[in-house]
């Protein structure tokens, strides 16, 4: 064997060695979800035995048994949903089997990252399976004026079951909730980020619901020309192009159109759909917040009172 070869060799070796650490540090945190309308996945959240995992994967059960990688099986019964985002938070009686997942922060995530997803896929229980990020604060259309932002996309293969498991990094750190994939194609998967799962948890948990205050438009990160952020004097070479707006939202009754680039919201900048929730996140429905737009060579600047989306 070539000086190549044999390196190649040990790297691959040594990312073998990573994906099987992580896997132990963060298998022992997943579940098995399973009711009478089918089966989906879990990470445990605390010693209390609560349960965080995907709205869609509780489908109006009425029973729900959890199943813990040691064989125990325990009843569960649903703390809080919260549609909007997908996510759900179970309760089940604490023992032995309760081992807390780590999560980490996911706002300092980079494309390529190699990362690990573990669940149930169609039934085989807590498998693993390897890939990279593949890109960041992705917007996933989930029904009418309905979207799911900020996710984050990975190839590592998500099947129906997976649903609710973890999306770990190689150092046992879960930086996601896997919630969907595209039926038909290849690597196409998603995940919702931890600086988005965890504060719906903690609201779910302390009030059995999560508030999200919104304007209501639906949009995509687009670059800014340079000339223009200059000439405006704008924080960041990035902002939000509307491509929706609910019916009857804020934004729509303040004037602002499609094809309209956001900017700021309630004074910070939005490179990003998940930036404006994260500007909201602090202002309670019925406030009203500044918002500046782009459109076409001209800054503009409106006042709109927060909504409240329904959870």
């Amino acid at each position: 064997m070539d000086e190549e070869s044999q390196g190649r060799e040990e790297r691959l070796d040594a990312l073998s060695a990573a994906v099987s650490e992580a896997a132990q540090v963060v298998g022992p945190s997943v579940v098995q979800i399973s009711h009478g309308w089918g089966m989906g996945s879990g990470v445990v959240w605390d010693a209390e035995g609560h349960i965080l995992t995907n709205a869609h994967v509780l489908n109006g059960a009425g029973w729900i048994k959890v199943s813990f990688p040691d064989g125990q099986r325990r009843a569960a019964t649903a703390v809080g949903l919260d549609r909007a985002y997908d996510l759900a938070v179970l309760g089940t009686e604490a023992g032995p089997s309760v081992t807390p997942a780590r999560f980490g922060e996911s706002d300092s995530l980079k494309a390529g990252r190699a990362v690990i997803a573990l669940g149930n896929p169609y039934g085989f229980a807590w498998s693993v399976s390897l890939g990279v990020i593949a890109a960041l604060e992705r917007t996933l259309p989930t029904g009418p004026h309905q979207v799911l932002d900020g996710l984050i996309q990975t190839d590592a293969a998500i099947n129906p079951g997976n649903s609710g498991g973890p999306l770990a990094t190689l150092d046992g750190r879960v930086r996601g909730i896997n919630t969907a994939m595209i039926r038909g194609a290849q690597g196409l998967a998603f995940a919702i980020p931890a600086s988005l799962a965890v504060p719906v948890a903690h609201q779910l948990l302390r009030y059995g619901r999560a508030r999200h205050p919104y304007i209501g438009v639906q949009g995509q990160a687009e670059i800014i020309p340079a000339d223009w952020v200059k000439m405006f004097g704008l924080p960041t070479d990035r902002g939000v192009l509307v491509l929706g707006l609910t019916p009857g939202s804020p934004a729509g009754a303040a004037g602002i159109l499609l094809f309209d680039l956001l900017v700021e919201v309630a004074g910070r900048p939005v490179p990003t759909p998940a930036a404006i929730r994260r500007a909201l996140e602090a202002v309670p429905a019925g406030d009203r917040v500044a918002v500046r737009v782009l459109r076409g060579d001209r800054l503009l600047d409106f006042k709109l009172t927060v909504g409240e989306r329904a959870a």
